[in-house]
């Protein structure tokens, strides 16, 4: 839901609060007042029956339409002002209604008289009947003025909001050029800007600072181990005893898992920054079977058994490059393994998945853990536990989904393509 809809709903659920207590408040005051009128209207009128008693001096009871006049020969309570609510019969409406009622006696001219009158009360029905219309119909202009202030402030005051929006969205931090958004009187967007300018300005730097080492420090550790590696090499075909060409060929190892390493997190890096985003349609049957064709040998020379089932013209999309890595790597974790007697390796592929089966010791670890960094199944292998995690951020910027198994001596990792 858009800001400025939520500020309506929230307005307007204020207002409807307001205007709930406000009818109340209303009703109290409006009550309040009618009854003064209705006591007031009584006491004129009792001024006036007195006006009438003093010129007529009835003797007789008089009985009329809301007055009646009854004289007393022996004294009387005098001056008791007396108001109540009763029921009487309206001539005019012709049914009973609620009237407001004034009793008192009165000493005039020394004789004694009873006085009662009656006034219609505007019942309560009536005064709710009225707020509520009042109010509803208030609330309902409020409402379309408030509904057509928020679309004409969504067009006008918030557009500064929406490019600024728009900008953020077409931002690429891969790109060497800043920020441009669009200028605004509004202090709190000019606040908001100048924080995302400055935001992405460092966050540009950077990554280009980043980028730079890791291209730096790779480059720059490939030449000196490769002239350790030369010269390891040069020193292995000197004269050395048993010993010493054991200590030589594990500095080799080291190296070689050094060179290694720095290439898979150099990899991991571009990964991470999205320097892999060219995706487009490729045949996975075509590609994989072309991969391999430079696996059967190793897979016949370590005595393991092959078992295929591709089918023909599966097109996902995808990055190629980032393809191939991942399925090298799955070939070769599936044959690296593979340290059981008798073993195979089964390849499957279709429009949904690609799914690679092998044979291999029992993990002792949950292999879910596995596709963390540097967590390897078997601390005895010489694997650098990188190679599950290629894997996974692989199929993350693929919107692929990878899932392993270990089933007793069977591994079996899947790739969900859809």
């Amino acid at each position: 839901m858009r800001l400025i809809n939520k500020i309506i709903l929230i307005f307007l659920g204020v207002s409807f609060i307001v205007f709930l207590i406000g009818g109340m408040m209303t009703y109290q005051i409006i009550g309040n007042e009618i009854k003064k009128e209705e006591q007031w209207f009584l006491m004129e009128r009792l001024r006036s029956t007195e006006r009438f008693i003093t010129k007529k001096q009835p003797k007789r009871p008089i009985i009329r339409d809301k007055v009646i006049i009854l004289p007393h020969s022996k004294p009387i309570e005098t001056d008791n002002i007396i108001f109540s609510d009763t029921i009487v019969y309206h001539s005019t409406l012709e049914r009973p209604e609620l009237h407001n009622k004034l009793e008192v006696g009165k000493k005039i001219e020394g004789r004694y008289y009873q006085i009662t009158l009656y006034d219609i009360i505007i019942e309560q029905d009536d005064i709710i009947d009225g707020i509520v219309e009042s109010l509803f119909k208030t609330y309902l202009i409020l409402l379309a003025l408030v509904l057509i202030m928020g679309w004409i402030l969504s067009k006008k005051l918030l557009i500064p909001f929406e490019r600024t929006l728009e900008s953020i969205q077409g931002f690429d931090i891969k790109e060497n050029e800043a920020i441009v958004l669009p200028k605004t009187g509004t202090k709190e967007f000019q606040r908001l800007n100048s924080f995302v300018e400055n935001m992405s300005s460092k966050i540009r730097n950077d990554y280009q600072s980043l980028k730079e080492f890791s291209e730096n420090a790779s480059h720059e550790i490939q030449t000196p181990l490769s002239v350790a590696k030369g010269k390891l090499e040069i020193l292995q075909d000197t004269q050395l005893d048993e010993n010493q060409h054991l200590l030589v060929k594990e500095a080799q190892k080291s190296i070689n898992n050094l060179s290694k390493l720095g290439n898979m997190l150099t990899l991991l890096a571009k990964i991470d920054n999205r320097e892999f985003e060219n995706m487009e349609e490729i045949n996975c049957s075509n590609l994989l079977e072309d991969i391999l064709e430079d696996y059967k040998e190793l897979i016949h020379l370590k005595g393991l058994k092959l078992n295929v089932s591709i089918e023909d013209n599966v097109v996902i999309v995808t990055n190629t490059v980032l393809f191939e890595i991942l399925v090298n790597n799955l070939l070769k974790n599936a044959v690296k393994h593979n340290l059981v007697s008798q073993g195979y390796i089964s390849i499957s592929l279709n429009n949904e998945l690609m799914e690679i089966k092998n044979s291999g010791i029992p993990l002792k670890t949950d292999p879910d853990k596995l596709f963390d960094r540097f967590k390897k199944g078997n601390n005895k292998t010489n694997s650098l536990g990188l190679g599950l995690s290629i894997i996974r951020k692989i199929c993350q910027v693929s919107n692929m989904g990878v899932e392993y198994k270990c089933l007793e001596e069977e591994h079996i990792l899947r790739i969900n393509f859809r």
